[in-house]
């Protein structure tokens, strides 16, 4: 079938070997349940009636009865994330718990790479139905594992997991330094978009009497700098929470400090641009006020950004850890999921 079905009979089995399995399935006490994306229902760019009547035509081919959910937007209901496996296991499965181990999960978005099989296999458009199996804690295999017998293809996970965040890993480095300052310092901060910064600097610096500069609120970097120079003549430390990325963005305020004869610190937030992405994610599922921030910013900062150096002016730079606390279980359950294929 086209990337979005134009009718209802826009389809076809992948494999002749994919109806005999299902019915042995059946038969064997497995009950047969699809997850599927379907954003392009949400975007408006697939009627749901052709959609509905698609699965309809499928399961009447297949000839054993299907469970199916479907998820058309973003958020928690969208594989990899668990939303749809949460709301079979607890509402939509007569009551009966799940067996993990009796269990098998077939996908074909599987992280596999352009050529992973003799011929003209393309690279899989995401790895987002391999990673909801781990996510879930279910055996995982492709369709054509599981059906035709096939060995195992290689594959590539993301480049962050969640899974390996530690709590009680190091904050900062040197561990020694000190956060805070007794005398008149400007902090810059340096660090993706939902690195972490913010939350940081208002903790351990805000907190301790620094005045917050940010351009988000001020709506100019020429406000922030015009503020930085006010508050640095009143004998105040300052932390400037933007991104900076660039050279150009920090000379600002290594300027500043130097007019002013204080102190300029770095903090350079080392959560990498999948982290950030993933933080991002995390906080558009568990917080309505949150402004989402697309891709584009984030690629952005990327390539902008040059590595900070003591020959900027800095007096020290200190590299900060994404280090979540987590409260709530629930919370750190969902954070530690993959959320993007």
């Amino acid at each position: 079938g086209k990337v979005f079905p134009i009718s209802p009979d826009d389809w076809r089995i992948l494999y002749p070997e994919v109806p005999h399995k299902l019915k042995q399935l059946q038969s064997e006490g497995y009950k047969l349940v699809i997850f599927t994306n379907q954003l392009s229902i949400g975007r408006g760019r697939l009627r749901p009636e052709i959609f509905k009547a698609k699965v309809e035509a499928v399961i009447e081919r297949l000839g054993v009865p299907l469970q199916v959910f479907v998820a058309t937007g973003s958020g928690m209901y969208r594989k990899p994330v668990l939303g749809m496996w949460d709301y079979l296991c607890k509402k939509a499965n007569g009551g009966l718990e799940v067996s993990l181990q009796e269990s098998v999960y077939v996908g074909d978005a599987a992280g596999r790479p352009a050529n992973w099989a003799p011929g003209q296999k393309k690279k899989d458009f995401s790895c987002s139905d391999r990673l909801f199996a781990l996510n879930a804690g279910l055996l995982f295999h492709t369709p054509e594992e599981y059906f035709l017998g096939w060995k195992q293809a290689l594959f590539a996970l993301p480049d962050f997991d969640p899974r390996a965040v530690d709590p009680k890993a190091q904050l900062y480095d040197p561990p020694n330094a000190s956060l805070t300052s007794s005398s008149s310092e400007l902090v810059v901060a340096v660090g993706f978009p939902a690195a972490g910064k913010s939350t940081f600097l208002k903790k351990h610096l805000v907190s301790d009497g620094y005045t917050y500069i940010n351009q988000d609120t001020l709506g100019s970097w020429k406000k922030c700098v015009a503020l930085c120079e006010t508050s640095l003549q009143a004998g105040k430390s300052i932390v400037v929470d933007n991104t900076n990325p660039e050279l150009e963005s920090r000379r600002r305020y290594t300027e500043c400090a130097k007019k002013a004869r204080v102190p300029c610190r770095c903090f350079l937030f080392t959560a990498s641009l999948e982290q950030a992405k993933h933080n991002n994610r995390f906080r558009e599922m568990t917080e309505k006020e949150h402004v989402p921030v697309n891709n584009i910013v984030l690629n952005t900062y990327k390539s902008k950004y040059v590595e900070p150096s003591l020959e900027e002016g800095f007096s020290e730079i200190l590299k900060i850890n994404f280090v979540p606390q987590f409260t709530d279980s629930k919370l750190e359950s969902l954070y530690r999921q993959f959320s993007e294929g």
